[in-house]
């Protein structure tokens, strides 16, 4: 009697598990055509951004301290708590549309807006520039950088950085995720992280793509030179 009940039991468990299996199944056959283009615009824009950062490089006009990608406050941001994402692109994606034609040695700055969603900041160096007060150029006001929206879904960004800013290189390093740019403790501004992870929404789902900044200056091969 034990075994018997012991099977019936188990055979109304594995009946529940089919039936969950394939309502499942059902309901994922039958979800509307807006949540595939959901997933398709939350791929095209990792896509996009990953692109566009493994393209930036360093401008002619730029300091000696600057990198590909660092901290800036674009021109009218000098107000506001924290810097923005910046990068450099020689020559700009299409979606940098510019009235006088295509977009070159282009500064952009990715902005995160909790209405708009993610947008690029951006100017060209073919505009009118003025040196600002760390010695940069940048346009004249702020109604000159023009705005292009990335995605109206990305609701949220937080930062990822990889161990401590001192850290030695045989020290055991964590991934910390922070929703605020962490402050430099080497220099009065803040670090920059290693990854953004951006969070999309829309009808109370969320998916979540990972963003590399593309920081560090590597040798052709994909690999870090060795100082000689």
């Amino acid at each position: 009697m034990e075994v018997l009940l012991a099977l019936s039991i188990g055979g109304l468990v594995l009946i529940a598990a089919t039936a969950l299996l394939v309502t499942i199944s059902q309901a994922w056959a039958n979800r509307p055509a807006t949540r595939d283009a959901f997933d398709a615009h939350v791929n095209g824009v990792s896509h996009f951004l990953t692109a566009v950062l493994e393209e930036a490089s360093v401008s002619s006009f730029a300091l000696p301290k600057d990198q590909r990608v660092d901290l800036q406050y674009p021109v009218g941001f000098s107000d506001a708590e924290d810097p923005l994402i910046h990068f450099y692109l020689r020559e700009a994606p299409p979606l940098f549309f510019s009235p006088y034609g295509s977009a070159n040695r282009v500064h952009g700055y990715l902005y995160p807006d909790e209405q708009d969603g993610l947008s690029i900041l951006w100017f060209s160096e073919l505009q009118e520039l003025e040196k600002n007060d760390q010695g940069r150029m940048e346009p004249e006001d702020e109604d000159e950088l023009r705005k292009t929206l990335v995605s109206p879904f990305c609701e949220e960004i937080y930062y990822c950085y990889y161990g401590e800013e001192d850290a030695a290189p045989d020290d055991i390093k964590e991934w910390e995720i922070k929703n605020e740019l962490e402050e430099s403790e080497k220099t009065d501004g803040y670090r920059i992280p290693a990854f953004v992870k951006l969070v999309f929404r829309w009808d109370d789902e969320d998916l979540e793509r990972t963003i590399s900044l593309a920081v560090e200056n590597l040798a052709p091969t994909g690999i870090e030179e060795e100082p000689k």
